[in-house]
């Protein structure tokens, strides 16, 4: 796990109040990010959000944004 993976879980964390024990992966792509969350369900993808964000700031702020709004 990398330290944007863990600081994504400790958004997880603080704003849900629950560890998130499924799958996270993020990678940076050409042009930003993308997180994918394993929800542990193989019938069902899982959560995927992607922002061409320079930063990992900016990213770490988005996906707190997204989550409120879900």
């Amino acid at each position: 796990m990398n330290h944007l993976e863990k600081q994504i879980l400790d958004i997880i964390e603080k704003r849900y109040k629950r560890k998130y024990t499924g799958g996270i992966k993020v990678t940076k792509l050409i042009s930003g990010y993308k997180l994918v969350l394993d929800l542990g369900n193989p019938d069902k993808k899982g959560i995927q959000i992607s922002a061409d964000l320079e930063s990992e700031e900016d990213f770490l702020k988005y996906i707190e944004q997204e989550l409120i709004s879900r």
